[in-house]
């Protein structure tokens, strides 16, 4: 899932949309050669099976690519549902085949599923405990889920090379694009909110990785504007970018975000806690001075990101500064790509993150 050196198109294949983007090096920095978005024409089909999803949705993709001009067919993938399994190992530093073993035989003690039924890959996070032993990254994926992504890929015609899951891609965005955004030695999350899962993405100060995929997404908030103003879901999606609106039928929007929020907030705190226990940052340590090393700032991108108010209730309810992302503003854009593009460059920093592994 994780060694590549091919450049690739990114292409992110989420529960409500399809986002492709196709990228270079150039001299002055990160350049978008190509890039769209379309609707997926099978929603929550990551939840569903739905056995008529595949074609659908392969013969969307294959319409994006050819809408946006998109010539090259060798593409990178993510993927991302809640039943992806992520943990944290510490062996003594090993060679690779020894740390293969070593990590097969960990997985199989903590996974409770049939471990034949998973596919496990591992990364080397390049941090060493105080005792010298090496942590790494653990990764867990259904193999049904894999296969199911890599038939609609290859469906539409293309080539599936390279695989990661959404909160690593989520990070490379982070890392290489937000670096103005961070202070030295500060830790710093990205949080992307989309229609069904939310990918949670925290790089300490040491550079080590808290990832999850978390289930929830804004339909959540979607589905109770609809109810509770009598709409259709279309017409709650855009009631939601409008608060005023949403009053005159009734609605507080921060009293929406308290009510149908609570699983999402605990799931954040719960992985800031654990990176600031990492970090010797914890809440409970009362008497420790405060340092640059705890989280003070987290990104918010995805489609959730457009609902309105949404950072300023996170950023309350976190106690930390929470600002809307759009990646799009620190490339470079090809001249062939419409400018409208750039305004909804909070869809696609997982499909960023994956093309930037490859170039």
């Amino acid at each position: 899932m994780f060694n590549v050196n091919k450049n690739l198109v990114g292409l992110d294949i989420g529960s409500s949309a399809i986002k492709v983007i196709e990228l270079s090096k150039e001299n002055a920095g990160i350049k978008i050669l190509s890039a769209g978005v379309t609707d997926n024409p099978v929603k929550d089909w990551k939840e569903k099976n739905i056995p008529e999803a595949d074609d659908a949705i392969a013969e969307s993709i294959k319409d994006t690519f050819k809408k946006f001009s998109i010539k090259d067919k060798t593409v990178a993938i993510a993927l991302g549902t809640s039943d992806i399994i992520f943990d944290y190992l510490k062996f003594p530093v090993l060679e690779e085949k020894e740390l293969a073993n070593a990590v097969k035989l960990e997985a199989e003690q903590r996974i409770s599923s049939d471990i034949n039924e998973v596919s496990i890959d591992y990364k080397r996070l390049g941090i060493k405990d105080p005792g010298g032993q090496e942590n790494i990254l653990l990764v867990a994926v259904p193999k049904e889920i894999i296969r199911k992504k890599v038939s609609i890929v290859e469906k539409a015609g293309l080539e599936p090379l390279a695989m990661d899951v959404e909160p690593l891609a989520l990070l490379n965005c982070l890392i290489i694009l937000a670096a103005d955004l961070r202070k030295e030695k500060e830790s710093i999350g990205i949080l992307n909110i989309g229609s069904s899962i939310t990918n949670l993405g925290i790089i300490s100060s040491d550079n080590f990785p808290t990832i999850r995929n978390i289930n929830f997404g804004g339909d959540k908030f979607s589905n109770f504007i609809a109810k509770a103003a009598k709409v259709s879901f279309k017409e709650a999606e855009a009631l939601e970018k409008e608060p005023d609106k949403l009053k005159l039928k009734g609605i507080d929007i921060f009293q929406m975000f308290e009510k149908e929020s609570i699983s999402l907030i605990n799931e954040i705190i719960s992985s800031i806690e654990y990176t600031h226990k990492r970090t010797g940052e914890s809440a409970e340590d009362k008497n420790k001075i405060v340092s640059e090393s705890r989280i003070k700032k987290m990104l918010l991108t995805g489609g959730g990101c457009l609902i309105s108010g949404i950072d300023s209730f996170l950023s309350k309810s976190l106690g930390i500064e929470v600002l809307k992302w759009n990646p799009l503003e620190k490339v470079q854009l090809s001249n062939s790509i419409d400018g409208s593009l750039k305004d909804n460059g909070c869809l696609f920093p997982i499909a960023i993150g994956l093309g930037m592994r490859m170039i």
